[in-house]
C-alpha cells in the first residue's frame, strides 16, 4: 500500500508539473515584454469613451498614462462606435482583431460571455499550484479565469446650443427638456447606444413621448452618442441627449458656448420635491475578446485592465483612472 501510494503521489506531482509548466515559465520571467521591445493590445470602445481624440477623449488619457509607467506597452483604439455595432462587428468575424472590448453598458459584454463565450477570453492568467510534501495532506490552489469588469459610471445630459439659453432650472429655466418649446431633439439610436436608451426613458417616462420614437418627427436618432452631440453643435438640432463626458472639461461642464442640465438616474423633481427615476445607472463595462495574443500580449492585457480597474482615491492619492474620472464627470462603478 505505501509503495502504491507513493507511486500515485509521484504522478500526482509530474501531471501537477506539467498543468502549471506554461504559467510558471511566464511568472518566472518579468521581463514581459523583453528589454527594449514593445507589445499591443487592440481596443474597441464605445463612443461615450472614446469622446474626440485627442483634447476630449478619456481613453487616450487611460492609454498615455499607462503607456507612460509602461514604457514597453502600446494600445491601440482600432474601433469606436455605437456599444451594439461593437458587438456585432466582434460576432461577425472581428477583423479589427480587437483583444478587449469597453462598452457603454454591462449587459453588452454580459451577452457576449453568456452566449457568444467562444468570441471571449480571461483578462487574467489563471493558474494551479500544487505542494505535495512527503507527509501530510498537501495544498492545490486555483487562480480563477475573469471574463467580466466594470470600469465607470456615466451621466446622461440634455444640452442646448442657443446661447444664452438657461436649461438648469434656475429662476426663468426651462428646466431641461419641454416638447412644446424645440422642434427637435436629437438622442443616440436606443437600439444601438445605451445613452440612446437612457435618453428615450427620458422622453417616455418623464415627458410622455410615445414609443417607437422612431416614429416622433420631433426625435431625431443618430447611429451613436457623439453623432447626436455633432448633431447639437453643428445646429442641425436645437437641444439633444448627449454623455455628460463630452461637455466635461476638468470635471465641469458644459462647455463654452451651451448650456446643458445633468439628468441623473434617480433625482429629485425640482417642482414637486419627489424623487424621478430617470434610467437605469448608465455603467459600463469591458470583457476580453479572443485573438491570437503572445504571452507578453496576455501579460499587457492583464496589466491593463488592473490599471483601469484601479479606483484608488483620498485620502491617497488618486490612481489616474480616478483623475480620469473625475476629469470627464464620470465615478467610480
Amino acid at each position: 500500500m505505501f509503495i502504491k501510494a507513493k507511486h500515485l503521489i509521484i504522478a500526482a506531482t509530474a501531471a501537477a508539473s506539467l498543468m502549471m509548466a506554461p504559467f510558471a515559465a511566464k511568472a518566472g520571467n518579468s521581463n514581459y515584454p523583453p528589454s527594449g521591445r514593445t507589445t499591443n493590445i487592440n481596443l474597441a470602445v464605445a463612443s461615450n469613451f472614446y469622446g474626440v481624440p485627442p483634447s476630449n477623449s478619456a481613453i487616450t488619457d487611460i492609454i498615455n498614462a499607462f503607456v507612460t509607467a509602461n514604457p514597453n506597452y502600446t494600445v491601440t483604439v482600432v474601433d469606436n462606435g455605437a456599444t451594439a455595432t461593437l458587438e456585432a462587428n466582434i460576432i461577425n468575424g472581428n477583423k479589427a482583431k480587437v483583444d478587449l472590448f469597453l462598452a457603454a453598458d454591462t449587459a453588452t459584454p454580459l451577452d457576449l460571455y453568456q452566449n457568444y463565450f467562444r468570441l471571449v477570453s480571461s483578462y487574467n492568467s489563471p493558474g494551479f499550484s500544487l505542494n505535495l510534501p512527503p507527509s501530510g495532506n498537501g495544498l492545490i490552489s486555483f487562480t480563477p479565469p475573469l471574463y467580466l469588469f466594470n470600469y465607470a459610471t456615466g451621466v446622461l445630459a440634455f444640452l442646448s446650443n442657443t446661447p444664452g439659453a438657461d436649461v438648469t432650472c434656475d429662476a426663468g429655466g426651462t428646466c431641461g427638456y419641454d416638447p412644446k418649446v424645440y422642434s427637435t431633439v436629437a438622442i443616440a439610436n436606443p437600439d444601438l447606444a445605451p445613452y440612446g436608451v437612457a435618453a428615450q426613458t427620458v422622453l417616455t417616462g418623464r415627458y410622455g413621448l410615445m414609443a417607437p420614437l422612431s416614429s416622433n418627427p420631433s426625435v431625431v436618432e443618430y447611429p451613436n452618442i457623439t453623432a447626436a452631440l455633432n448633431a447639437v453643435l453643428n445646429n442641425t438640432n436645437p437641444v439633444g441627449f448627449v454623455a455628460m463626458s463630452a461637455i466635461c472639461s476638468n470635471g465641469t461642464y458644459p462647455t463654452q458656448g451651451t448650456s446643458a442640465l445633468a439628468y441623473f438616474p434617480i433625482e429629485t423633481d425640482p417642482t414637486t420635491g419627489k424623487l424621478v427615476n430617470n434610467y437605469n445607472p448608465l455603467t459600463q463595462g469591458g470583457i476580453a475578446i479572443n485573438n491570437r495574443r503572445t504571452s507578453a500580449q496576455d501579460t499587457e492585457l492583464a496589466a491593463f485592465v488592473a490599471f483601469m480597474t484601479d479606483f484608488t482615491t483620498s485620502p491617497s492619492p488618486d490612481s489616474p483612472m480616478i483623475t480620469t474620472l473625475k476629469k470627464y464627470c464620470y465615478s467610480a462603478p
